[in-house]
């Protein structure tokens, strides 16, 4: 449905037919010390509009190609000002009424992104995307079409959508310190209406997918943590290379935190005796990559670097003046940060991942990257750039990382929080992977939630944990939101310690055929009240989940008369007169493939 710009009595306006509108479009700027200034019109200027906006001359482009609509926006100073932010903002319609849903994306990767439902209060700031629905999955949706130096954040405020683009998170608030006649060009803003609010996020955020294989593999963090040794990580590797999982795919062995002499002394400590060169020669042996664990901007004050360094490479506290400490790594202690706006700190990490990639590393998980971003998007940018210097054409994995900065840096990135917690059982002596909560929920919904994300990188939604303290259905719940999130697919448990019917879910080959594929879509279901219940590739495959009880039947119908399989059973279903019927108990999951048929229904009853 071809967009439509128009002028209203000196606001703009955007209409989508049989989606929504964008009206009242105002330009907007944020100072420091809050005040805040809104334009009260636009006029035409030249190819666009132009609006005053408080300190600065606003002018915006808007070009419509289909449904999709960028908008340029530049704004120049008149008058000397701290500048914190400058975007637009609009009254949003959704078939001539107000939305009902917030569709959110958080800041970083372990965010929550979910489908939030607009009450009296207002929904939470979403951050790179963000999309307004109706009860029947309309919606329009709105993003930046790159983050290469300012972050944008969405609210909904009053009914009323506002776009500001500014610093990002834990950086100083001042993004512009303007002059008169000083001239800032925006990211561009990308926005879509559509009769799908999925459809009009993948819209407004696509890029081209990056074309590399899907890593799978294990890794060591959730049942090791940082107690992991040489010997754990050969030994499970063992089992992916000619062990109960040869032949499935498990390439990479990556090794996570504990292998280092502390976080910015990036050696090996007394528990990889032989060193990494000789792990990976190793690994090498079987076929397999090594993989390293790392957080390039943290250094720990306990390590070497912390003394050695020049002040100069650290960021500083703007209220203190000492060097900065990062007020969300406190586990292992104080942690400072590198500056990588600094031409000596990129060299630095040019030189450390160049020497682990000189040891034979080939795949590279680069956590904690919102300490980067302190320094701005563009110190963030310039450290990830370093480490792809080092590394050339390895897989980057990007964790704890604000999404957008890195899209176009790196092959994958994290979209959830950690699976679960290792801890360590005084009683037996040994690590164990715990969990405490909803944490195969809060994966789920992320992955459900951010989708729409594939062309930025591959989507990274974490472990297939099949052990620690899961259920059998938890651990079954969790692998099918994994295998359908379309990026890369890790074991992470001591896979000679599990029972055969854990293991086999790790070794299901119909389940990791689906690893790879494109991101499942869930249904619109504005009225479930933890996740939505069906997800699908198209009307190929099919996922159902049973969240929260009690035992429901899942009803299918589907045109044509396809084959049925279920993939978790190995087993054709047989098809009869009108829908397919299946018991889906309380925690239970269906993982459905069909082929030869045509468009497919389904729900929960």
């Amino acid at each position: 449905m071809p967009a439509q710009i128009e002028l209203e009595e000196g606001g703009l306006a955007l209409h989508w037919a049989g989606a929504g509108a964008l009206k009242k479009i105002s330009a907007l700027c944020t100072l420091a010390g809050g005040a805040r200034h809104e334009s009260a019109g636009w006029t035409p200027s030249g190819t666009g509009h132009a609006a005053t906006c408080g300190p600065l001359e606003v002018r915006l482009e808007a070009r419509a190609d289909g449904e999709l609509v960028t908008l340029t926006v530049t704004a120049r100073a008149t008058a000397e000002a701290a500048v914190t932010g400058v975007g637009i903002v609009a009254v949003p319609t959704l078939d001539e009424v107000a939305p009902g849903w917030w569709i959110l994306n958080g800041y970083q990767s372990w965010d929550p992104a979910d489908v939030v439902q607009i009450g009296g209060n207002n929904p939470p700031t979403s951050w790179w995307t963000a999309a307004l629905a109706a009860r029947d999955g309309s919606g329009i949706a709105v993003a930046t079409a790159t983050a290469e130096r300012l972050a944008a954040r969405f609210d909904f405020e009053d009914g009323r959508l506002q776009v500001l683009e500014g610093a990002p998170k834990g950086a100083p608030e001042m993004a512009w310190h303007a002059r008169p006649g000083d001239e800032v060009k925006l990211e561009d803003l990308r926005l879509a209406g559509s009769q799908s609010a999925w459809e009009a996020l993948r819209e407004v955020a696509w890029m081209e997918p990056t074309q590399v294989p899907v890593p799978m593999g294990w890794l060591s963090w959730y049942h090791y943590g940082p107690w992991v040794s040489e010997e754990d990580v050969v030994e499970n590797s063992q089992v992916l290379g000619d062990g109960a999982m040869h032949g499935l795919g498990y390439r990479v062995v990556q090794v996570d935190d504990g292998w280092q002499q502390a976080y910015g002394d990036w050696k090996v400590n007394t528990k990889f005796p032989n060193g990494l060169g000789e792990v990976a020669a190793i690994l090498g042996a079987s076929g397999q990559v090594t993989g390293i664990w790392t957080a390039p901007f943290l250094v720990s004050a306990s390590a070497d670097l912390a003394t050695d360094a020049p002040e100069a490479w650290f960021l500083q506290d703007p209220t203190t003046g000492e060097r900065l400490i990062d007020p969300v790594h406190i586990s292992f202690g104080p942690m400072h940060v590198l500056d990588a706006r600094n031409p000596e700190v990129t060299s630095h990490l040019e030189k450390v991942f160049g020497d682990l990639y000189g040891a034979g590393i080939r795949y590279f998980k680069i956590d904690f990257l919102y300490a980067g971003a302190y320094g701005g998007v563009e110190a963030l940018r310039a450290g990830v750039q370093a480490v792809r210097r080092a590394v050339g054409d390895s897989y980057i994995l990007a964790c704890g990382a604000p999404l957008q900065p890195v899209a176009g840096l790196v092959e994958g990135c994290r979209i959830g929080q950690d699976t679960a917690t290792p801890i360590y059982d005084f009683e037996s002596g040994r690590p164990l992977a715990r969990i405490f909560g909803d944490e195969v929920l809060w994966i789920a919904r992320n992955v459900a939630c951010r989708g729409h994300l594939e062309g930025w990188f591959q989507l990274d939604p974490d472990v297939a944990l099949v052990g620690a303290n899961l259920t059998i259905d938890q651990a079954r719940q969790l692998v099918t939101a994994v295998a359908m999130s379309g990026g890369p697919f890790f074991a992470s448990d001591a896979l000679l310690e599990l029972e055969p019917a854990r293991l086999a879910m790790l070794t299901n080959p119909e389940v990791l055929a689906l690893v790879g594929g494109r991101p499942a879509v869930p249904d619109w279901e504005p009225d479930s009240d933890r996740l939505a219940a069906i997800w699908r590739r198209g009307d190929e495959v099919l996922a159902a989940f049973n969240w929260n009880g009690p035992a429901r039947k899942l009803l299918v119908e589907v045109e044509g008369a396809p084959r049925v399989r279920d993939l978790w059973q190995q087993a054709d279903l047989q098809l009869s007169q009108g829908p397919l019927e299946l018991d889906l108990k309380e925690g239970g999951t269906r993982l459905l493939k069909f082929e030869g048929g045509g468009r497919l229904r389904a729900w929960l009853e």
